[in-house]
C-alpha cells in the first residue's frame, strides 16, 4: 500500500478520560525466540479473499468481493482529532479508490499478554499499526480493538523525546494553541497530551492517527511445535482512522526501508533479509513470509533497488516492457522508477506507457474486447467460449533483471467467464503490484540494496 505522510499537520490531543503516561522503552529490538534450523523464520500470509481469510464469504462472487464497500466505523468519544484546516473529522465525503481487492494478511500479537490481529503486509510503507481504545473513528474489525491499558509491556514515547522523531513518519506533540481552538477550552489536557502523537495517509486515502508507542511484538510461527518471534517494537497505537483498511485487516505492518518498519526494527535478528511468495489471491493454501533468508536458484534474478528522498519505497529500475507477439515482440521503452509494494493489488503505469502496453496486448491477443464489469477496469475479455484463455506473457525488463509475467501476473477474473488486464493507467506514482508477484519468490536484502526474483510454485 502506497504510503504518504501530510505536510504540516497540527495534531491536537483532547481529553477523554485520564491516563498516566508510562516510561518509554528503548526503540531496539531484541529477537527473542527465532525459531531456527539455520537462522530462519516463516510466517504465514493469506489473501483476504482466500478461503482461509476471516474476511472470505463463499456467497459472493468475485465481483461482489471486488465491490465490497468499507465496513464503516466505531464512534468512541473524542479523543484524537486534526487541525480543522488540514482536515474536518466530520467530513463525510467518499474517496474514488483504486478497485484493488485487498492484499495479504499477516497474523501478529501485541501485547502482555498477548492480543492476536490480521493485518496487511506492506512493502510500501513503514509503520505497524493497530487499531487502540479509546476510538474516535475506527474501522469495524473482527478482533476486538488492542486495549493498552490492559498490557503491561505498553509505553507510550513522550513526544519531547528524541524516539518522537522518524524521517519516514509525521510525528510530534500536540499543539500548543489547543485552548484557542477547541470550543471546549474548559477541558484540561491530561499528561495523554505530552504523548508522541504521529499520522500516516496512504495513496487510498486511508489514513491513521494515534500515539506512537513501544511494544511487545510477536509473530506466531505456522508450526505450532516452533516457537513465535518475539520483539520489543515501535508501533501505532492508532485512536482516528479513515478510509478502507477496515476492509481487508486490522491493521499494516510496514515491511519498508524506513526505521520504523518491522524489517528495519528486527535488523541483524533477520540479517536485514526477508522474502515472500504469494500465491493466487483465490487460493486455498497459504502464502509464506520468510525472515532472514536469500532467494537460492538457477533462476534468481536481483535488480538493484534505491531508496527516495523519504525512506520507505522500494524503488526499482524499469527499463522496458515487451509483450510477446505473434510475430515478433513489441518492446515498449519505459526507463523510470517504479515501486514494488505487496499492499497494492495492481500494477500502475504512467498514462502514454499503459496505452502502447494495452495496444500490444490487443495486437497479440487479437480477440474482441468486452466492457468491464468493474469501473476502472479498463481491457476485458468475454473467456466463455475460450476453454483457456492464453494472453502472450509480458515481461518487465528491470535493471539486470527480467522478470516474465504470465497470464495469472497479468489478468484477473472479475467474473466466472470474464478476465480483465490487472494494470491501470495513474497520473500518479508508478507501481508493481502483487498480482504481478504471483509464484515469484521475492526476496528484499536491505543491506545489499536488491530485490530477487525467482518463478516458484507458492502454493506448494
Amino acid at each position: 500500500m502506497h504510503a504518504y505522510n501530510l505536510p504540516n499537520i497540527l495534531l491536537i490531543l483532547l481529553l477523554a478520560s485520564s491516563a498516566i503516561l508510562k516510561p518509554p522503552n528503548s526503540i531496539s529490538v531484541e529477537a527473542r525466540k527465532l525459531a531456527t534450523s539455520n537462522g530462519v523464520f516463516k510466517v504465514e500470509l493469506i489473501h483476504r479473499d482466500s478461503p482461509l481469510s476471516p474476511y472470505y464469504n463463499s456467497s459472493m462472487t468475485p465481483q461482489e468481493r471486488l465491490k465490497r464497500a468499507p465496513l464503516g466505523y466505531i464512534s468512541h468519544g473524542h479523543n484524537i482529532q486534526l487541525s480543522s484546516t488540514i482536515y474536518n473529522l466530520n467530513d463525510e465525503k467518499s474517496y474514488a479508490l483504486v478497485p484493488n481487492g485487498g492484499g495479504y494478511l499477516m497474523k501478529i500479537a501485541l501485547g502482555t499478554p498477548k492480543v492476536e490481529f490480521l493485518a496487511v503486509a506492506d512493502t510500501g510503507s513503514d509503520l505497524i499499526w493497530v487499531q487502540c481504545q479509546p476510538c474516535n473513528n475506527c474501522f469495524r474489525q473482527q478482533s476486538p480493538l488492542f486495549n493498552p491499558s490492559k498490557s503491561s509491556t505498553y509505553h507510550e514515547i513522550p513526544c519531547n523525546s528524541p524516539d518522537c522523531t522518524h524521517p519516514d513518519l509525521k510525528s510530534g506533540c500536540a499543539s500548543n494553541n489547543y485552548n484557542n481552538n477547541n470550543n471546549n477550552s474548559n477541558e484540561s489536557l491530561s499528561s495523554s497530551s505530552s504523548s508522541c502523537l504521529y499520522q500516516c495517509i496512504y495513496g487510498d486515502n486511508t489514513q491513521t492517527t494515534g500515539v506512537l508507542a513501544t511494544e511487545t511484538l510477536s509473530l506466531p510461527s505456522p508450526d505450532a511445535t516452533s516457537p513465535s518471534l518475539s520483539s520489543t517494537s515501535l508501533f501505532g497505537c492508532g485512536m482516528d482512522q479513515q478510509g478502507s483498511v477496515g476492509t481487508q485487516g486490522e491493521g499494516i505492518v510496514g515491511l519498508g526501508t524506513g526505521p520504523s518498519s518491522l524489517i528495519s526494527q528486527l535488523g541483524s535478528k533477520i540479517n536485514y533479509k526477508f522474502s515472500y511468495c504469494l500465491a493466487p489471491l483465490t487460493s486455498d493454501v497459504s502464502s509464506k513470509l520468510t525472515f532472514g533468508a536469500d532467494v537460492t536458484g538457477s533462476e534468481v534474478v536481483s535488480t538493484p533497488f534505491k531508496i527516495g528522498e523519504r525512506p520507505t519505497y522500494y524503488l526499482l529500475n524499469l527499463d522496458s516492457i515487451s509483450v510477446e507477439g505473434r510475430d515478433n515482440p513489441v518492446q515498449i521503452p519505459v526507463r523510470m522508477d517504479v515501486i514494488i509494494d505487496s499492499g497494492t493489488t495492481l500494477t500502475m503505469l504512467p498514462s502514454n506507457i499503459y496505452i502502447d502496453l494495452r495496444a500490444a496486448l490487443v495486437n497479440a491477443i487479437g480477440l474482441s474486447t468486452i466492457p468491464s464489469p468493474i469501473e476502472d477496469y479498463d481491457l476485458c475479455y468475454n473467456t466463455e467460449s475460450l476453454g483457456q484463455f492464453s494472453p502472450p506473457n509480458v515481461a518487465f525488463q528491470f535493471q539486470g533483471a527480467e522478470v516474465v509475467l504470465k497470464t495469472i501476473n497479468t489478468f484477473r477474473q472479475i467474473e466466472d467467464n470474464v478476465s480483465c488486464l490487472a494494470m491501470l493507467a495513474t497520473d500518479g506514482t508508478p507501481i508493481f503490484g502483487n498480482i504481478a508477484q504471483v509464484n515469484f519468490e521475492v526476496g528484499y536484502d536491505l543491506q545489499a540494496k536488491q530485490v530477487s526474483f525467482a518463478p516458484a510454485e507458492c502454493t506448494n
